[in-house]
């Protein structure tokens, strides 16, 4: 069903950064998702958001605190706290996007027991994914003790 065309410029609008949308809360079914190994009380799952065949593809990356206590996580923006390992290159808005200079953003973070946080990446944006096909992807991050935390490996069809 095609999506109103007055919503689809609200969208446009809020993708450029020219106004918010207020939506509502977003619900993480989190026994759906499939996850990365726990590691210091913090578990990561990624999987791809469906969309129209022209549209490139999105991840939806969530991280959860497993612990039983509330975790507090001083990060770059999500963009620069995610690293990607992926079967495509960078494209050239990726490689201008993830420049270091550009991880000027601090975010501190307080996730509750159980609590989970989702990002979307614009994936297909971010890496060239121009010849129609899978590509293996997995993400990593580091934690406030220097372990490294990993997703599930997901295949993202384009």
């Amino acid at each position: 069903m095609a999506k109103n065309p007055i919503l689809r410029f609200f969208d446009f609008l809020a993708k450029m950064g020219i106004m918010v949308r207020d939506d509502p809360p977003k619900v993480i079914d989190v026994a759906a998702r499939s996850w990365g190994d726990p590691v210091d009380g913090f578990v990561l799952s990624i999987e791809q958001i469906a969309h129209d065949e022209n549209a490139p593809p999105t991840l939806s990356v969530v991280l959860r605190n497993v612990s039983p206590a509330a975790q507090t996580l001083a990060i770059p923006g999500w963009l620069h706290y995610y690293h990607f390992d992926m079967t495509a290159p960078l494209s050239p808005f990726g490689r201008e996007l993830l420049k270091p200079e550009r991880s000027t953003e601090r975010l501190t973070v307080t996730l509750q027991p159980g609590e989970p946080v989702d990002t979307q990446v614009p994936i297909g944006s971010i890496f060239s994914m121009k010849q129609k096909g899978e590509y293996r992807t997995r993400v990593s991050c580091a934690l406030p003790t220097g372990a490294t935390l990993l997703s599930n490996t997901i295949a993202i069809s384009v």
